[in-house]
């Protein structure tokens, strides 16, 4: 696909370069930094958690039901997951399982899918940006569904390539069509890739006017969104997608600040998930979408159309154009811009190959950055079993423990891993910004002569930081006797028992 010489509009085979001689060391880096990451036993962070407890309280039938805490999740990877717990039990690294294969394979479908759709001399550079990303390294070992997306826009993305032969007999189209209708069970997004793949192949039709290529290519996207409409109107949750609000363009569309926010939106998309310096990134995806229009309008459809369709849903308040959600675009986001860096490098007449390697520095220098410090000093997010555990060390016979409201979740988990069972738990409230609410609920724990204070995924914001504001109180209240602090989480032994009147305000 990526040679001019190529005929066929997609091609699964590129010339031997020297370059791919990179390729090997460059995976192998990337696989490794992916199981160190899911080595380093750090604890299940808040949204983890969430999504944790619906997997280990569930069946798997009872997974087809909504679920619980306004938890999203394609129904095929809730099952897989769920039979890895199954057979792993239900610690952080069988949750964690599905995850790190969807990673690992994606790292070979992205050195295959690179080499059908760029240029030869972009693949090195796009598989390096793939594999050395810290975004998807850190999804690489999160139990939620954002490396299962990646793998299946590639997966899906390798499909077109063969979709796009005219004379794809009967049996392989249907086998296409299962496909694509499965994998929208198994990722949601992957009907905006779907949904590019569709277009790109129906244009290409009409414009060979072959009626009989065009109705087989309506059938086909036929079956793709048929199964769309029935999973979305299964899975759709208007909970969820008001907690998203943020993350849709503001209304009237046509305003300054809906202009403001969709530069921003687009900016900040090859910061996050791209893991990009953004201005660069977007200059280099302009280029890259130039070079692959003007050689293979086709491959540019497939890799470019995606986006927009995710775009389009995001003006219709219906999926969130931000961050983690955005995670299954980086693959087409980092092969489109190292097909840039090739273009802009060949239009320098002289030393095309010092501004190749330039830039190629420019943009690997943060991720190797990061991934660098990460080796040196691993990232351990809300870690609260680090908490739960130096508790445990130092406990007495009846102590209380109080868990701020933010940390139930992570607590319920753990409690139920580890069987902590305290004698007494008290689960803090949540009172938005009431401060005397806060306060209130604090002075339940008056006249106890050891109480644990477990904070994790602590708020900050309007006007309000929870952890300071409960810490002062409780200072207040009685004799602080003990602290742990780890990242994200904090530990605190108070002797309340002196307390008889409510502490001064």
């Amino acid at each position: 696909m990526a040679n001019k010489e190529s005929i066929a509009p997609f091609s699964l085979t590129a010339s031997f370069q020297p370059s791919r001689l990179l390729i090997w060391p460059i995976i192998a880096v990337g696989v490794l930094l992916r199981l160190l990451r899911y080595a380093n036993g750090r604890s299940l962070w808040f949204d983890e958690a969430l999504l944790a407890l619906n997997i280990i309280h569930r069946s798997p039938i009872g997974l087809f039901r909504p679920l619980d805490y306004h938890q999203g999740a394609p129904l095929g990877y809730l099952l897989l997951v769920k039979l890895a717990t199954t057979i792993g039990g239900n610690g952080e690294l069988a949750l964690r399982a599905i995850p790190l294969l969807a990673a690992l394979l994606s790292l070979f479908f992205f050195w295959r899918v690179a080499e059908s759709y760029l240029s030869p001399r972009a693949v090195p550079l796009a598989v390096a940006l793939f594999c050395l990303s810290p975004v998807l390294i850190a999804s690489s070992s999160e139990a939620k569904q954002y490396s299962s997306d990646v793998a299946l826009t590639l997966l899906l993305l390798w499909a077109a390539t063969k979709l796009a032969d005219p004379g794809l007999s009967r049996a392989s189209l249907l086998k296409y069509a299962a496909l694509g209708a499965t994998a929208i069970w198994f990722s949601h997004p992957a009907s905006f890739v779907l949904a590019g793949i569709a277009t790109t192949l129906l244009v290409g039709a009409y414009s060979e006017h072959n009626q009989t290529l065009i109705w087989k290519r309506v059938l086909l996207a036929s079956a793709w969104g048929s199964s769309f409409l029935l999973c979305y109107f299964l899975a759709a949750d208007q909970a969820l997608l008001h907690y998203w609000r943020d993350s849709f363009p503001p209304h009237p569309l046509a305003s300054s600040q809906t202009a403001t926010w969709i530069a921003g939106a687009v900016l900040k998309m090859f910061d996050d998930p791209a893991g990009l310096v953004d201005f660069l990134g977007l200059a280099l995806f302009a280029a890259g979408c130039l070079a692959l229009i003007r050689r293979n309008p086709t491959s540019a459809s497939s890799l470019i159309t995606p986006i927009g369709f995710a775009f389009f849903a995001s003006l219709l308040g219906r999926y969130p154009f931000e961050g983690r959600l955005l995670m299954f675009l980086a693959p087409l986001l980092l092969m489109v811009v190292a097909e840039g860096v090739v273009w802009i490098a060949g239009k320098f007449r002289r030393f095309p190959s010092v501004i190749e390697a330039l830039l190629t520095v420019a943009l690997l220098f943060r991720p190797v950055s990061a991934d660098a410090k990460e080796v040196v000093h691993p990232t351990r997010r809300e870690d609260i079993k680090l908490a739960i555990r130096y508790i445990q060390a130092h406990q007495q016979p009846g102590e209380v423990w109080f868990v701020y409201h933010w940390a139930r979740y992570q607590f319920w988990y753990y409690d139920e891993l580890y069987k902590i069972a305290p004698a007494v738990v008290r689960i803090g409230k949540d009172c938005g910004t009431d401060t005397t609410c806060y306060e209130s609920d604090l002075d339940q724990l008056r006249g106890n002569r050891r109480v644990w204070i477990l904070f994790s995924h602590i708020w900050i914001g309007d006007g309000l930081q929870e952890e300071d504001m409960s810490v002062q109180y409780l200072d207040r209240l009685g004799k602080r006797l003990d602290r742990f602090s780890a990242t994200g989480v904090r530990a605190y032994l108070y002797d309340l028992g002196q307390s008889g009147q409510s502490a001064p305000r």
